[in-house]
């Protein structure tokens, strides 16, 4: 293989590579496509000018639209786990209180599109919290045109929302990868588990989204599906990340993975009951991922500290002080903005997933290498440069490793004149004699075993299946092609080959050298008999 073909990139790398570009190239797009939008926006923030705490625990906000003509035909406000109803003079323009019944109490999170005229004075917006643990939450009404608003909550979180699915398309690029060069290319589940913890990453960024709130139509699904990636996570987080650190702490391992999913069944089982939902039991999620992520920075350190540097540590070190200062940066926009407050982590995520996908793919093309070089080498060691038959070394590993005997046939032959040939015609005639009678040779007794030169002018062929060959037949036809050759080739020296066989019999042969000293012997009685005719 030439080194161009070696350092050849596999087609997933050069997909990734293709998604990479065209995200960037649109993320660009998006940013300069939005500058000039941004700055000719109607929308603007509202404040209420009162808000009532009602006896059910819903709170009510007032709002005055007098200062606003018929430009302003929206008012938007994000909640999360909370039931929506809004009022104009007593009558109600809008609700947004359907929960998931059996599946879930929530109506998950939503942004409120409430349509208004200049003919409004004032409205009253409800806001029932249905969690406790969301009771703190107060929205920020904004207004504006209904559309505009729209479009700059989309193209806001569209980034965002690419690079989610880039996330999701690359997970999936793996499990095709895996399925399709597992046995090639001999890999690990080490791939596999990355790929099923991209993918619950991906999933579960891709439904955080404001492009997937704003599009989706099942709100219910939306807010139950982030919750079980949120656990399903950790099992391929913690067997990836202690294959590829090569961490190797068993003990810690298993625990973490059982606490895991014992986790999963009881949140589950919790949530479905009604006695307490996923949206109450975050904070055992977020625990559990700490400890998860506390396995990995306690194996980087532990690698570091033992000195084990390689590429796969260098890459995880990287990406592990890009998450530290990502998360920081996250957790407080989580509990400081409204929407999609994901702002860094997903984008610091698809670069790492992509080296660390990269790495692996690489690594397992140089070892498939590797094996390629090996088996080169292992073929030039036992194939005769000249005939391309298998050599004397290739012959004597098949006589040491030769087991059972039993029907195997075993077929010499020997060129007749060569040494008058070299002698008299030059040694390069004496080559184009041996391979003629090689390609011959091979031509015949190939279909049925392998073929070797076991000397200047001399030819073994060793058949297994006796029953299945009609090796009187292939003597007559071998012959017959020798004199053909002969006769028709215009060869200034003359073709002839002695040939002897033998099959194997348990009363004559004690083991293979003896089988191929007596087929050595027809051989010579093949030749001595050529001589007198």
């Amino acid at each position: 293989m030439t080194q161009n073909q070696s350092n050849r990139l596999p087609v997933v790398a050069k997909v990734n590579i293709v998604i990479i570009v065209a995200a960037v190239l649109f993320l660009v797009l998006c940013y300069f496509s939005t500058r000039e939008t941004a700055a000719v926006s109607l929308t603007e923030s509202i404040e209420p000018f009162g808000c009532a705490n009602l006896e059910d625990g819903s709170r009510e906000y007032f709002l005055d639209l007098r200062d606003y003509d018929y430009h302003y035909t929206g008012i938007k406000f994000y909640t999360s786990h909370q039931i929506v109803t809004v009022y104009n003079a007593g009558r109600e323009i809008y609700s947004f209180n359907k929960t998931g019944g059996a599946f879930t109490s929530t109506t998950g999170s939503n942004w409120n599109f409430i349509p208004v005229n200049e003919r409004m004075i004032q409205i009253a917006v409800i806001i029932k919290p249905i969690y406790g643990i969301v009771d703190n939450q107060v929205p920020e009404f904004f207004i504006g045109s209904a559309y505009q608003m729209y479009d700059e909550v989309m193209i806001a979180s569209m980034p965002r929302f690419i690079v989610s699915l880039l996330i999701v398309i690359m997970s999936i690029l793996l499990f095709v990868y895996y399925y399709l060069m597992h046995e090639k290319q001999k890999l690990t589940k080490e791939l596999l588990h990355l790929a099923c913890f991209s993918l619950f990453c991906g999933i579960w960024s891709l439904n955080e989204t404001d492009v997937t709130l704003l599009l989706s139509s099942n709100k219910i699904v939306d807010s139950i599906v982030p919750y079980l990636c949120l656990m399903l996570v950790i099992p391929p987080f913690i067997q990836f990340f202690d294959s590829y650190l090569s961490i190797n702490c068993s003990h810690v391992k298993k625990y973490i993975i059982w606490a895991s999913l014992v986790q999963f069944v009881v949140l589950t089982t919790l949530h479905f009951m009604k006695i307490a939902e996923f949206r109450e039991t975050l904070i055992i999620m977020q625990v559990m991922l700490i400890i998860a992520s506390l396995y990995m920075v306690a194996g980087v350190i532990g690698q570091i500290v033992m000195k084990k540097y390689s590429r796969r540590l260098e890459i995880c070190a990287i990406g592990l002080s890009l998450f530290m200062m990502t998360i920081i940066v996250d957790v407080v926009q989580y509990y400081t903005k409204k929407g999609d407050a994901d702002r860094t982590g997903r984008y610091v995520f698809l670069i790492f997933i992509f080296l660390i996908a990269w790495d692996m793919i690489k690594e397992a093309n140089e070892v498939i290498e590797k094996g390629k070089r090996a088996k080169q080498l292992e073929i030039f060691a036992l194939t005769d440069s000249m005939t391309g038959l298998l050599n004397r070394n290739a012959f004597e590993s098949h006589a040491k490793s030769a087991d059972s005997l039993d029907g195997v046939i075993a077929v010499v032959a020997d060129a007749n004149g060569l040494k008058y040939c070299n002698d008299t015609f030059g040694h390069e005639a004496g080559d184009e004699y041996i391979t003629l009678v090689a390609d011959v040779f091979n031509d015949v007794y190939g279909k049925y075993g392998n073929c070797y030169r076991t000397g200047g002018d001399e030819f073994c062929c060793i058949i297994q299946e006796s029953n299945q060959v009609n090796i009187e037949r292939l003597r007559k036809m071998f012959l017959t092609k020798i004199h053909t050759a002969d006769l028709e080739g215009g060869h200034e020296y003359n073709i002839g080959v002695a040939i002897g066989d033998a099959c194997y019999d348990s009363k004559v042969d004690g083991d293979f050298r003896s089988l191929v000293k007596r087929a050595d012997a027809c051989m010579y009685e093949n030749k001595r008999l050529s001589k007198t005719s």
